[in-house]
């Protein structure tokens, strides 16, 4: 029994930072970012983790054709959780009303999306769950030092949703490659939300703003995802030219390339959307996979390859047979409220936070 996903959806906070925003933060300029990111802007959501994962959430049940009362398990993959205990999917079962699910976190950074896929579709094919949501989401603007150029240029917020369910036996999950390397976790560390210290200890700017070795990172990341992919396609048999879509982590545009260069697969294959949402971690494979569904990118049938890497340092990749539907049942009105304020409002109180950092 094959487990495939029926339902997609995003959430794309209101408020966006543009390259021109940053310019008026940090010595920056939006040639600058193009060049080496391939982002234009980024959403900031004013509200938390929570409230992007039921609009996400909200729009994959549609999509699939469900209530909440049908869900039988929720997964929520971040690295930005609103809160430890209550876990997140658990606040997130209380909003949507799924009284029949079961719900945990699972934190996997970048590949949070990826470990959860491979989490709940196994799940399903083991008759565990029959119906399971999962939601990648992400406050990484929390962190963000918007003094850092070589940081916060990259980092947006957002959520993405699946509905994942049994489908027939020659679609869904063809092979799993996951994996880790705790060695060089220390690329990319932040502290904010861990327990480590005195418990009466004060903040430190210096400790809990994002610690990210970007050159280091690069090279972690395109070496990972492309050897992760290799053994996916031959645990299935296949090889890249049986690719029809690749659905990547949206880390920065020169990494996807130079990864799917490697591979050998054309980049009108490859699904792009970093430009306007930037590296929202966990979230950027649904969401990318959501407009690839709404663009059309993506029919009955097609072999569909995602893949990440992330903190921890983790990485990666599932090859899927797509199912015989790539259209939505419904769709939902689900949205965030306006925010009261501008993106350099949502921002001040980081911008106040790091200042002993920097010497203006």
């Amino acid at each position: 029994m094959g487990a495939i996903i029926t339902g997609w959806g995003k959430c794309r906070p209101p408020l966006s930072l543009t390259n021109a925003d940053l310019e008026q933060l940090v010595d920056t300029d939006d040639a600058w970012i193009r060049e080496r990111t391939g982002i234009e802007s980024r959403g900031m959501c004013h509200l938390e983790t929570t409230d992007m994962a039921e609009v996400a959430a909200r729009h994959a049940m549609a999509a699939a054709g469900y209530s909440p009362e049908d869900l039988d398990l929720i997964v929520v993959a971040s690295v930005t959780p609103e809160i430890t205990c209550p876990s997140n999917a658990c606040v997130l079962q209380e909003r949507l009303g799924a009284v029949n699910a079961a719900a945990f976190d699972l934190n996997a950074a970048c590949s949070g999306f990826v470990y959860g896929l491979a989490t709940v579709s196994s799940m399903v094919s083991a008759g565990v769950a029959k119906r399971a949501l999962l939601v990648g989401v992400e406050k990484l603007h929390f962190v963000m030092d918007y003094r850092d150029r070589n940081t916060c240029v990259l980092f947006g917020d957002g959520a993405g949703a699946v509905i994942v369910e049994p489908g027939a036996d020659d679609a869904g999950v063809l092979a799993v490659d996951l994996g880790a390397d705790g060695v060089i976790g220390s690329t990319m560390v932040f502290e904010t939300l861990g327990t480590r210290g005195e418990l009466s200890r004060e903040r430190d700017p210096a400790r809990n703003r994002l610690h990210f070795e970007g050159q280091a990172v690069f090279k972690i990341a395109v070496k990972g995802m492309t050897e992760s992919v290799r053994r996916a396609l031959e645990r299935a048999g296949l090889s890249t030219s049986d690719v029809d879509v690749v659905v990547p982590h949206q880390a920065n545009e020169r990494i996807i390339r130079a990864a799917s260069a490697r591979l050998g697969v054309d980049d009108a294959k490859v699904v792009v959307n970093i430009a306007q949402h930037g590296n929202t971690s966990a979230a950027s494979i649904p969401m990318a996979l959501t407009d690839a569904l709404d663009e059309g990118r993506i029919t009955p049938g097609d072999t569909v390859v995602f893949t990440a890497f992330g903190g921890g340092v983790t990485w990666g990749s599932i090859v899927m047979r797509w199912g015989n539907r790539a259209h939505r049942i419904d769709s939902s009105d689900a949205t965030l409220p306006a925010p009261t304020g501008n993106v350099f409002d949502l921002l001040a109180p980081n911008r106040a936070f790091f200042a002993e950092l920097h010497d203006d």
